[in-house]
């Protein structure tokens, strides 16, 4: 009997959880990790490996918010989806309800007042929503590889100011709030400015009779979390010998009179304004370099699959420990001014840049 030769099937392809800038899509989150460390964003996005999942206050209080505003844009009671919302998070985190609970009665507090804030003024009447916080998938063609990738995100509210103008708001609960960097940095923001190219994108196709409307800038609507430092920063009395302990809602009560006593203090608006100029030169030379190599580091990865070999092609890279960015930290550089405007004024013209190792 002739023996037979018998067939071992090809190994299994391994599959790619992310199926790339030009399929799936990319949102600022991911253009964020893909410029912090390629190789921890390969473990996400290529082999799908995830963090465990932990309740985190800042991330979550701002979506709380989020949900209250979504039902307030479509005119309706924000109470119980914040409530729903709550919930949800109780069932996702059984071991952290007691924080969740936690900022579910700040955000329950707080938003009242921002409404009452707010309601009255000029700046809520001055404007025409168009839209009202949007996930959107938008088109956005790479001449330069013939590629074209897909922008993701979620627009909070585009609306028309003025005489029509659009202007992109941004909805932001921050514990700490340094003004002047805020409006110093939007023009060159990451996510803002992805933002409005998407818009600039999108109406060239998708809203009528606004192909023509300038995009003029950013309405940045931010709002100063509680109970994080500063004032207001207020906890729960304890019991004295002669008062028992503060109860839960009188603590809550509490925090919305400190909110109320000042809302200037929680609740703040910027619009910035955004030139033609600025757009072109984010795309220039941020955006459109920064998602050129991020198809090429993609097509790279992708075939190495499998074969661990990442690290062969210096596009790939993994971010070490003991560097600090001041800009990923929300801070601000020297050479800030410079980049903007071309002024050197503050600056000085360098002779070495080994000072420290030259005697």
């Amino acid at each position: 009997m002739l023996s037979k030769k018998l067939r071992v099937p090809a190994k299994a392809a391994q599959e790619v959880l992310w199926k790339g800038p030009c399929v799936d899509g990319v949102t600022q989150s991911m253009l964020n990790s893909f410029l912090v460390c390629r190789e921890r964003f390969r473990v996400k996005t290529i082999l799908g490996l995830a963090p465990l999942d932990e309740f985190n206050h800042r991330i979550e209080y701002g979506s709380m918010w989020h949900v209250c505003e979504e039902a307030l844009a479509a005119n309706k009671p924000w109470e119980e989806p914040l409530k729903e919302y709550a919930a949800k998070l109780c069932a996702r985190y059984p071991l952290q309800q007691e924080q969740v609970v936690k900022w579910y009665n700040v955000c329950n507090v707080q938003f009242p007042e921002y409404v009452a804030f707010w309601a009255n003024h000029r700046d809520t009447h001055q404007r025409k929503p168009l839209m009202q916080e949007v996930a959107f998938q938008v088109p956005y063609y790479l001449p330069v590889l013939d590629k074209t990738v897909i922008l993701r995100g979620k627009w909070d509210s585009v609306a028309l100011i003025g005489k029509n103008a659009i202007y992109l708001q941004e909805n932001k609960t921050k514990g700490q709030i340094d003004e002047g960097q805020i409006k110093r940095q939007l023009s060159h923001d990451l996510q803002t400015m992805l933002y409005l190219i998407a818009i600039k994108e999108y109406a060239k196709a998708a809203i009528r009779g606004l192909r023509t409307t300038p995009i003029k800038g950013i309405r940045y609507n931010v709002i100063r979390r509680p109970l994080s430092g500063g004032k207001g920063n207020i906890r729960r009395h304890k019991a004295t010998k002669t008062k028992p302990e503060e109860t839960e809602k009188a603590y809550y009560a509490r925090l919305r009179g400190i909110i109320a006593e000042e809302p200037a203090t929680y609740f703040m608006r910027w619009q910035v304004e955004v030139s033609p100029q600025d757009i072109a030169r984010f795309q220039e030379r941020t955006l459109d370099p920064l998602l050129m190599q991020l198809c090429d580091w993609y097509d790279w990865v992708t075939s190495r699959v499998g074969q661990q070999k990442p690290f062969a092609n210096p596009i790939h890279w993994q971010h070490p420990y003991g560097t600090y960015n001041v800009l990923n930290e929300g801070g601000s550089t020297d050479y800030d001014e410079y980049l903007a405007s071309g002024s050197a004024s503050g600056l000085q013209r360098a002779k070495t840049l080994f000072p420290e190792l030259e005697e």
